[in-house]
């Protein structure tokens, strides 16, 4: 099959080839130009999911090593002297990542109709656009040159997105946009040299640049680091890893998401919360439980420690924010936690109550529950950053304080808030309850006493959170906004697309549990065979 004959290939290609091709319309058919694109990408993800669905059924949407659908073909090939470098054009989807692929084209779609009205809008739009086909690239890619190259290519339209359409409000002796748009792309170019430097370690000592075989050929023997003897799996999954706790963002990497968030534009927060913030946590899965997951074992009690810390900073900071924005960005550390919790509990040997830390079973809930909670908080935290920008659009402000009884005025947006709200805390019904029941039911057989702190830690979410609702719409109405508008038919397109969303997935969440766990099965057999 040639490069363009892959339905993945367009995947890519689709909205590159919206955000040149919009350049060439005047500005009123632009933005149908990029929405056309952007609702094109999304059509040909669903036509691959129900595709595969029938032709394999709900469980057949594979793993790394039974692909349902790939193009894997020569790109780069050089050899000089006793030296060969190859690297594969390598894209394929799974149970794993396609729900991730899914998940971009949606938000990009509803960011580019949210995105409709703002200045120079030409170019937002095809940045936008940029955007979801680098990390189309990182979901797919499966050769670790080509995930390296996606990596960074994301950086470029996120950085001018935040840099030129962020907040002018000043930061630090400068606008807040430049200081923000430096402090993301330092920090994530600082986690992708280590990222580097641990697949040319993993390259040199294997030969190969192939997902597929590296999960199959895993890396043994020790080496010395400092005078230090680590074994080769964990040194290659630390130096890896680290691109990914920035991403993610792990404690203490995580300075850069409030600053981004505070300044970035609406569509963009949508966009770095829930889909920019996944591709560490695939990362964590897709690369190091999957290519190292003897230095992930080794690792686990740690991370069990950090996502504990994530968990509970993420809440408590979240309690003493002023602005709307700041909170539920915070929160996203809080709730990216649950992630490396049920990572953690996955991977490790456990320290729980219960006899050898637990089953394979319960390890593969507790994978499986992280990797919903990627998708859960994806269109929750999406929905919440959404009615963030409606409310700021219209009032100019983010500042909780300075509102009161607003729902009176915004009836509709004040619902859809406060439904977006419980559905982060995770009421049950909605996305949110789902994900986190999985991980921490399962998490409390592996690693007891951490679970046990982040559960009843979760009660500092429903504080902020409905501290937030409360004073914000609900309360004595504040005269100053007698004026407020409720929010637009286009606005609400994609508030009501993921609350509708939100409520399926927490009603009937098997089709989904039952497409991510077919994927999981062989990194958690693999994991567990090399712990034992």
């Amino acid at each position: 099959m040639s490069i363009f004959g892959s339905d993945l290939t367009w995947i890519i290609l689709l909205p590159v080839l919206g955000g040149i091709i919009l350049y060439a319309f005047p500005t009123k058919w632009a933005r149908w130009v990029a929405l056309l694109a952007s609702a094109a990408t999304f059509v040909l993800s669903m036509v691959i999911f129900f595709r595969i669905l029938s032709a394999n059924g709900i469980t057949g949407f594979g793993s790394l090593q039974h692909l349902p659908d790939f193009i894997n073909t020569s790109w780069i090939n050089v050899t000089e002297g006793n030296t060969h470098f190859q690297v594969r054009y390598f894209l394929g989807v799974d149970g794993l990542s396609l729900p991730m692929v899914i998940l971009n084209a949606l938000l990009t779609m509803l960011t580019v109709i949210s995105g409709w009205k703002r200045d120079n809008v030409k170019n937002y739009l095809a940045l936008l656009l940029f955007l979801e086909a680098g990390v189309m690239g990182v979901f797919m890619a499966l050769d670790i040159f080509l995930f390296f190259l996606a990596w960074e290519v994301e950086l470029i339209p996120m950085f001018l997105l935040i840099g030129i359409w962020g907040s002018t409000a000043e930061k630090h002796g400068m606008p807040g946009r430049i200081y923000s748009a430096w402090k993301f792309l330092l920090y994530t170019f600082f986690g992708s040299i280590f990222m580097l430097a641990g697949f040319v370690l993993l390259y040199f000592k294997v030969g190969s640049t192939d997902m597929q075989y590296l999960s199959t050929h895993l890396i043994g023997g020790t080496t010395s680091v400092f005078g230090i003897s680590i074994t080769f799996q964990l040194l290659t999954f630390l130096l890896v890893f680290m691109a990914f706790a920035v991403k993610i963002p792990m404690f203490p990497f995580h300075t850069w998401l409030p600053d981004a968030h505070t300044d970035a534009p609406t569509e963009v927060s949508v966009l770095l919360a829930g889909i920019l913030l996944k591709m560490g946590a695939y990362g964590l899965i897709r690369v190091c439980f999957a290519l190292f997951p003897g230095g992930l074992a080794q690792f686990a009690g740690w991370l069990a420690v950090i996502a504990v810390i994530n968990i509970i900073y993420g809440a408590a900071i979240c309690l003493v924010q002023k602005d709307m924005k700041k909170l539920i960005a915070y929160s996203s550390v809080s709730h990216m936690g649950i992630i490396l919790l049920g990572v953690a509990a996955a991977a490790g040997a456990g320290n729980g109550i219960f006899p050898a830390g637990g089953s394979e079973a319960f390890r593969q809930v507790a994978l499986t529950g992280a990797t919903l909670q990627m998708f859960s908080h994806g269109i929750i935290t999406g929905l919440l950053f959404f009615c963030v920008g409606v409310i700021y659009d219209k009032a100019h402000t983010r500042e909780i304080a300075i509102f009161g009884g607003v729902a009176k005025r915004m009836p509709m947006l004040g619902t859809l808030f406060t439904f977006a709200a419980l559905a982060s805390l995770g009421l049950p019904g909605l996305a949110g309850f789902v994900a986190e029941y999985m991980v921490f039911t399962s998490s409390f057989r592996i690693w007891t006493i951490p679970t046990i702190i982040a559960v009843f830690t979760m009660i500092l979410t429903a504080a902020y959170l409905l501290w937030m609702i409360k004073r914000v719409f609900f309360g004595p109405f504040n005269p100053k906004w007698s004026w407020l508008p409720d929010a637009s038919p286009r606005e609400l397109i994609p508030l009501f697309a993921l609350a509708a969303l939100i409520v399926f997935v927490g009603i009937y969440p098997a089709p989904l549990l039952d497409v991510i766990s077919s994927s999981l099965q062989p990194i958690i057999h693999s994991a567990v065979t090399m712990i034992k």
